[in-house]
């Protein structure tokens, strides 16, 4: 039964199975039926598109033809319209560029800068294409015109607008250390605020003007260095007449010096009654001094006229006025320099400006040139006379030194050759000046003062040697370039300061030679006086290298110089204290008389006290003159000379002084030990 229905629904299943493949059969008769069909329109279509295509390439061609001929009818109808433009530039512009250009403004100078521009492009296609044409030599007669037109405009602009730096302004850029009133490019210097405007619209002019001339290879620079050079003249000129005008009334050694040097017919009235006021002046100075000098044994020492005093002083004041000018000249010259850089800057091509600013500062370094040189020589003839203000180049050395990164910036990138001689002229100046100043210890023929006080040649060393302290930086590093100083300065042990050690030396020398000077000038006083001069003026030099510092200096190549001027003062002490010897030997006898005098007894003990009084008459009337500025010292010699002279007086005094050896003992014995104590105390 099973088998039954199974064959039953496989049969089914074949009769639909046959049954689908009859459909399939039918579909694909119907679809090849289909497809003949398509294939039949397609090759029709083909047929026809072949045909179209024969038809329309050629009409393709033609067209592409004929856009090309319209093209380069375009180009040509512009190429035309640009030549024709050339040919008609010079009638169109004739009129503006013969007016010249407009300088108001920016804009208006455009404008022209616009026309020039065209002719030199016209200018430039004739050269090319078309040299022999007429119209490029009336382009080219127009150019020039323009150009020269437009330089003219350009250098008045420039003369109307150049005004030079005043000196109050320069004096306020160098107490600031900065450009402050040039922070902007300027080209006019200084002028009041309400004028910015203009004065930067006529700036930016300038440039633009400047720009195109350079551009079209005529830079501007000689209208620039005939402009700016006589601005940069008179504003340092003008800045040294202000120096000088401020210096001379305001400062009473100047003004002394003007009226000692004076010619005029107001100087000349006066001067008789010049002459009786100065010597009034002198009379009532020596009257106090001797009263001075009875009462308390000090010496006002060597008197000098008013017209003297004020001479020396004015001569040390001009000698530190001439340095202290130069030294504010280089300072107004850097900042001059800076402010001149600024304002070209934009006016010239960049490698244009260095040659251009050396040139139009070329006055100007002259002018420093114979300021500094001046100075020096003004230095080194105090150096010659050995006078306190012979350092004052020293002082211009340090700020011309200061003062050369400033100008170096100013001339970058060109070298400040010129500015750098002028430094190393100053720098063979103070270094010659130095041994000068030695030499002038050696040639001076100045005596002592009478009473034995310091002499002024101890106080100028002392005062020359601190002043070179004070620029240790400078004088250091110009000192090594002496070889003697070097190879000396190497041989020192240790590990000195270099530039200690070099100054250190200098002083060394100077003070040896000062004290040979002074030892030579010593040989005109008395065996006392001889004394108290050396020790006077030993005593100075010490306590003024201790008070100023230099005795550390001279200790890095001398270490037992303090102790070598302590020994000095000791042995002049004693041989001050010597100088009583005479005196004192008039106090001890041969022999000690009997009990009962005789006549020669009695005569020897009247020389003996008549030698003392009148050997003490005279040293107390010689040493009241004597003069010993310093108390401790005073004090200390008046103490020094109680425990010499009266322990032996007295002796004699009590031994002999009662002796009946002569009826009239009062002749002989005068002074009592204590009369003997108050005389030395004063």
């Amino acid at each position: 039964m099973y088998a039954i229905e199974k064959k039953f629904e496989i049969e089914m299943k074949l009769k639909k199975e046959m049954s689908n493949m009859a459909e399939l059969k039918a579909a694909a008769s119907r679809s090849s039926a289909l497809a003949g069909d398509v294939c039949n329109v397609l090759g029709a279509c083909e047929q026809r598109l072949q045909q179209l295509e024969t038809a329309v390439l050629p009409l393709y061609g033609d067209t592409a033809r004929l856009q090309q001929i319209h093209h380069n009818m375009e180009r040509t109808v512009k190429a035309l319209d640009h030549v024709i433009n050339y040919y008609m530039v010079s009638r169109e512009l004739a009129d503006l560029v013969q007016a010249g250009p407009h300088t108001s403004s920016t804009d208006t100078l455009n404008i022209y800068l616009e026309a020039l521009d065209k002719l030199a492009e016209a200018q430039n296609y004739f050269n090319k294409n078309n040299p022999q044409s007429v119209e490029l030599e009336n382009i080219n007669q127009l150019y020039n015109t323009g150009v020269l037109k437009l330089e003219t405009a350009f250098e008045e602009l420039l003369n109307r607008h150049t005004r030079p730096l005043s000196p109050t302004t320069l004096m306020d850029m160098i107490a600031l250390e900065e450009d402050s009133s040039v922070d902007s490019v300027s080209v006019s210097g200084s002028g009041p605020s309400s004028c910015g405007a203009a004065q930067a619209q006529a700036a930016d002019t300038l440039r633009a003007a400047a720009a195109w001339l350079s551009a079209a290879g005529r830079p501007p620079v000689q209208a620039l260095l005939t402009a700016r050079a006589p601005a940069a003249r008179q504003a340092l000129n003008a800045f040294k007449d202000h120096l000088k005008a401020r210096s001379v009334p305001h400062d009473p050694i100047m003004r002394a010096k003007n009226l000692l040097h004076r010619s005029d017919s107001t100087t000349k009235k006066t001067s008789k009654i010049q002459k009786v006021i100065e010597k009034r002046a002198n009379k009532i100075i020596q009257k106090a001094s001797q009263t001075l000098e009875n009462s308390t044994g000090l010496a006002l020492g060597p008197r000098r006229s008013v017209s003297e005093a004020y001479t020396e002083e004015s001569y040390e004041a001009l000698e530190e006025w001439e340095a202290m000018l130069a030294g504010s000249v280089a300072a107004a010259l850097a900042k001059l320099a800076r402010h001149e850089q600024r304002t070209l800057l934009g006016l010239v091509p960049l490698p244009r400006l260095p040659p251009l600013l050396a040139q139009i500062l070329h006055d100007c370094f002259a002018t420093l040139h114979q300021d500094v040189e001046r100075a020096c020589q003004r230095s080194r003839r105090a150096c010659a006379r050995s006078s306190c203000g012979a350092s004052a180049c020293w002082a211009l050395l340090a700020r011309l030194q200061r003062l050369q990164p400033d100008v170096a910036r100013a001339l970058s990138p060109a070298e400040p050759t010129v500015y750098t001689s002028i430094v190393n002229n100053c720098h063979m100046h103070c270094l010659k000046s130095l041994e000068e100043w030695v030499s002038g210890l050696r040639s001076d023929t100045f005596a002592g003062a009478v009473d034995g006080t310091v002499h002024q040649l101890a106080v100028a060393a002392l005062a020359h040697c601190h002043t070179l302290a004070r620029h240790l930086q400078t004088i250091g590093p110009a000192l090594a370039t002496d070889p003697a100083y070097a190879r000396a300065a190497a041989a020192l042990p240790g590990a000195p300061d270099r530039g200690a050690a070099l100054l250190g030396l200098y002083v060394r020398k100077v003070l040896a030679q000062l004290n040979l000077v002074l030892r030579n000038k010593s040989e005109q006083y008395p065996d006392a006086l001889k004394a108290i001069f050396l020790l006077n003026n030993t005593l100075y030099l010490l306590q003024g290298l201790q008070r100023s510092g230099l005795v550390e200096v001279l200790m890095t190549v001398e270490p037992d110089c303090e102790a070598t001027y302590r020994d000095m003062i000791h042995e002049y002490k004693n041989n001050y204290l010597q100088s009583w010897n005479k005196l004192l030997a008039h106090t001890v006898l041969e022999e000690a008389p009997p009990a009962k005098l005789r006549d020669r007894d009695r005569q020897i003990l009247k020389d003996k006290f008549a030698s003392f009084n009148r050997e003490w008459e005279e040293c107390t009337k010689a040493q009241r003159s004597y003069s010993v500025p310093d108390p401790e010292l005073r004090e200390a010699l008046k103490r020094d000379n109680k425990e010499t002279i009266l322990p032996p007086y007295t002796k004699f005094y009590d031994t002999y002084g009662s002796l009946p050896f002569s009826k009239n003992p009062d002749k002989y014995v005068k002074y009592s030990p204590v009369q003997v104590t108050i005389l030395l105390c004063y």
